[in-house]
């Protein structure tokens, strides 16, 4: 009888629920027992050093794969795998360090670049908007992406740039579109996590245009929400889970993109094909073309 794979997976801010991040990482866990009849733990974010004992938890009860999500658990996951160097250790969304240790990380700009040409396309106060959650390195690297792609249709439109500070505070996240909706943006950016919830409702209440990420979020505000760029977390999860359950895991760091399925535009709804016409999504399907082949290249330096 095949051992059943034991999976321990710790959250990162946030948490379930968040339409995002996480939840999109429990979708690949989800697709991974399915598939597989594995068996597996969520622990809660709480902080790095508190969580290191979650998943020094699982490494005592001889768990077969122990995954951290988001940077804020990248130390946690790399100080336990370096204490446990013959168990499979995995990190998501940012590199890690250990022979031990599967990283998955993310070409985000790819669709960042396109979804700010869209952004670019549609505006028309010539004012666009950008939300992020926490200051991180891959948020900033986001949020270049993004104006890289704005600046590819009209260097002169003005991009206005607001952080939470956190990913998990919906009030302050409507607060912050509230405001760039009322200083005259017409389209913002959001990726903030939970946060972003927020802004999505207050691009409703304003009669204004959010793109959003994570999941899709159109449902959410159908009139309001664009598309969604949607980072596919699960497919990573499942990934390393599948390498885990074939006996052929290896660390080292594993890039993701739209050619590996980890990222994807959500499909443009009926509800807003008058701001983003068939011109237009021909246009951001040239550009995702070639964001792809390396025709364009986008400069992630500030």
């Amino acid at each position: 009888m095949a051992k059943t794979i034991k999976v321990g997976l710790q959250l990162s801010v946030g948490g379930l629920g968040d339409k995002s991040f996480n939840d999109s990482a429990y979708s690949g866990l989800e697709a991974a027992q399915r598939a597989f009849a594995i068996e597996f733990e969520t622990a809660p974010w709480e902080n790095p050093m508190l969580n290191v004992n979650s998943l020094e938890n699982w490494a005592k009860a001889d768990y077969d794969l122990i995954i951290g999500i988001g940077y804020g658990n990248a130390a946690p996951i790399s100080e336990v795998a370096a204490q446990y160097p013959d168990k499979p250790f995995a990190i998501i969304d940012v590199e890690g360090q250990g022979a031990n240790v599967w990283s998955a990380t993310y070409r985000e700009y790819e669709g960042d670049f396109v979804v700010g040409v869209l952004a670019g396309l549609i505006t028309q106060t010539h004012m666009v908007g950008f939300i992020g959650g926490g200051v991180t390195p891959i948020v900033r690297r986001i949020e270049l992406g993004f104006a890289r792609g704005v600046e590819n249709v009209d260097a002169s439109i003005s991009f206005i740039s607001d952080y939470v500070g956190e990913f998990d505070d919906p009030i302050r996240g409507r607060l912050l579109a509230e405001t760039q909706y009322t200083l005259g943006v017409d389209v913002i950016y959001q990726v903030a996590g939970r946060c972003g919830l927020g802004a999505i409702q207050a691009a409703e209440e304003f009669g204004k245009w959010i793109i959003s990420t994570g999941g899709d979020h159109s449902d959410l505000a159908p009139n309001a929400v664009l598309t969604s760029r949607i980072k596919n977390v699960g497919k990573a999860v499942y990934d390393v889970i599948q390498s885990v359950v074939e006996d052929r895991f290896e660390g080292g760091v594993n890039s993701y993109g739209f050619a590996e399925g980890g990222l994807m535009l959500a499909p443009i709804r009926p509800h807003v094909f008058k701001v983003v016409t068939p011109a237009v999504q021909n246009i951001m399907q040239e550009i995702q073309a070639q964001v792809i082949t390396g025709k364009i290249k986008v400069d992630l330096e500030e």
